[in-house]
């Protein structure tokens, strides 16, 4: 028997056992190092994840080592891993288009299907991808919340030299203010939380707005001399920050939708007509692992600063209960296995 955290409704995780594993055809069996927890484990632990059905084993941003091997790849026992955690159908309008990030059958680990919040667990073969086994091994958990950085990138188009504000600047949002300055553009942190903001001005931010300011919108104007951010990216999930979002944009700008919000949305469509936005969503990614790793071996010691708080594995349901609080007091909460 292994251990095992689940969540058997909304904020009720334990940690219990279960048999042990063994990978089948095209599968490897690890033991994870570290597990890092996103937005998406918090809405799964509230409840909040339609996609996710109880009892759910959480998790997915994970570096591991092989195990065992049962598949064709040429993964050795000992070698260490980042997985993407998307399984998508490869029949669907979107597979068929090319981009499986958003396959309408879609299963995460850790939402639609359990995750890898347990001693050990399996993976296909081919979502995983060789991080290099150094001294600071543990930084490539981040390696798939960057990949979503890099995807929103992608989306985002040229932004060399132009005026990109990033609305929340959390886990996601803090790494698409590291790839946004790597491509040269000049950036505005736009967040409620003084903290998110210090770590946006670390990794690149040229100007940060206390979203709480009242005069919050001017300073974007003055900043921008008068014409609004040339891509604005909204990663905070709210309503309120995407109808922000559009009011913040240039005229012939981009507004990408990274955030989850639920909520109904007061924006008009003649908002959008007017200024003859392109307002896209951007989801998962696609292709990115492989450059996130790369980001993450030259880059590492930045983007490290983003991890706020470590709890060891027998600690996990405190890891939880600490997104449950108020936002603004953690960034990116880590789970560290024994090596």
């Amino acid at each position: 028997m292994t251990k095992r955290f689940i969540i058997n409704g909304p904020f009720v995780g334990e940690m219990g056992s279960e048999p042990a594993l063994e990978p089948q055809e095209g599968e490897l069996l690890c033991r994870p190092l570290c597990i890092g927890l996103c937005g998406t484990d918090r809405l799964v632990f509230a409840g909040d994840m339609p996609a996710a059905v109880f009892p759910r084993i959480p998790g997915h941003e994970v570096v591991a080592v092989v195990l065992k091997n049962n598949s064709d790849r040429s993964f050795a026992p000992g070698e260490t891993i980042s997985v993407d955690p998307y399984k998508n159908c490869g029949i669907c309008h979107a597979c068929q288009s090319g981009r499986p990030n958003c396959c309408r059958s879609n299963k995460t680990l850790g939402v639609q299907r359990d995750g890898i919040m347990r001693e050990k667990f399996v993976i296909e073969a081919d979502r995983a991808y060789r991080v290099p086994n150094d001294k600071d091994v543990r930084r490539f958990a981040l390696a798939e919340p960057l990949t979503l950085a890099l995807h929103v990138i992608e989306r985002a188009g040229p932004v060399k030299g132009r005026w990109c504000l990033v609305a929340g600047v959390g886990n996601v949002g803090s790494m698409v203010v590291r790839a946004l300055k790597a491509e040269g553009a000049r950036i505005i942190a736009w967040s409620i939380s003084d903290l998110s903001l210090r770590t946006a001005e670390k990794l690149g931010a040229e100007l940060c707005i206390n979203a709480g300011d009242p005069n919050a919108f001017e300073k974007v104007m003055e900043a921008t001399g008068g014409e609004g951010a040339s891509v604005v990216i909204e990663c905070a999930g709210k309503s309120e920050v995407v109808e922000a979002c559009v009011k913040l944009a240039a005229f012939a700008g981009r507004v990408i939708l990274v955030g989850h919000s639920k909520q109904v949305s007061g924006i008009k469509g003649s908002d959008i007509v007017f200024k003859e936005l392109d307002v896209m969503g951007s989801r998962n990614s696609h292709g990115c692992f492989e450059k996130a790793i790369s980001w993450l071996t030259n880059d590492g010691d930045n983007l490290n600063s983003i991890i706020s708080h470590r709890y060891n594995w027998p600690d996990a349901i405190s890891a939880f209960q600490l997104t449950t609080g108020k936002k603004g007091v953690y960034s990116k909460i880590v789970i560290d296995f024994p090596d």
